[in-house]
């Protein structure tokens, strides 16, 4: 049991780490892609006189950044999903601290294996919750993000706790 809810540790952190590298690349998706919308719309590039004499190109660039607009809520996450990633991080900033109380309970002999194993099932279940809403709004696995959250959890638990 000793090894389960250490590996629920190192996994509940990985997760944190995990969706705050994420919403910080998803809120720098989101900040680009409204400064190309913008930069597009008639008050940016388009408002330039020069287009007057190119109207097919312009009327091109237009439609093209109009489907972009259309498109949008498939290309980059609304500020709902953004909200719902942010109340994931918060679960498990708070799991991973009560999850690594109930290590550091049972390391230091405060609690038995069986008083561990209710606390940790009991701890476990609030996260069923959350995983629906995690399948919810991460539709697929960055692979650059989760190797830098691979580096970061265990540099995190080598500092935390000396591990090798």
């Amino acid at each position: 049991m000793r090894d389960r809810l250490w590996n629920e540790l190192t996994q509940s952190k990985h997760h944190h780490i995990y969706c705050v590298l994420l919403i910080a690349y998803q809120r720098r998706l989101v900040n680009i892609f409204n400064i190309v919308i913008l930069s597009f719309s008639s008050a940016g590039v388009m408002g330039w006189a020069f287009w007057k004499e190119l109207p097919l190109v312009s009327c091109i660039i237009v439609a093209g950044i109009s489907l972009l607009k259309l498109l949008s809520p498939h290309l980059v996450p609304s500020e709902k999903q953004l909200d719902k990633l942010d109340n994931v991080i918060d679960f498990y900033c708070d799991y991973y601290n009560k999850v690594e109380q109930l290590w550091m309970n049972h390391y230091n002999g405060h609690l038995d294996d069986k008083q561990m194993q209710d606390a940790f099932y009991k701890l476990k279940a609030t996260e069923g919750r959350i995983n629906k809403i995690v399948n919810e709004i991460v539709k697929r696995t960055n692979k650059s993000i989760l190797s830098k959250t691979e580096k970061e959890t265990l540099n995190y638990l080598k500092r935390t706790f000396n591990t090798k």
